[in-house]
């Protein structure tokens, strides 16, 4: 069963998606510019997702995925679903 969860995300990395057991499938939907990346993410190191943008990722077992912001604040919509 999927679950969704709406993220305001801010210039201190912050978990995303928490580390499950068993894989996941993580779709995001931004509504503002943000980074995305492991724990040890910085505002300098992460994968950007532009304003707008969709993203679909699979995450392994233990993983978990972390956003910041390089200034202000950013929302992001999350959807899960565990394999």
């Amino acid at each position: 069963m999927p679950s969704s969860s709406q993220k305001t995300l801010t210039t201190t990395a912050s978990i995303i998606v928490a580390a499950n057991r068993a894989d996941q499938i993580v779709q995001l939907h931004s509504k503002g510019a943000f980074l995305i990346g492991g724990a040890d993410l910085t505002a300098s190191n992460g994968f950007v997702v532009d304003n707008g943008d969709k993203l679909t990722i699979q995450l392994s077992d233990n993983e978990a995925l972390y956003g910041i912001t390089s200034t202000g604040t950013s929302d992001v919509s999350v959807l899960i679903t565990i394999n």
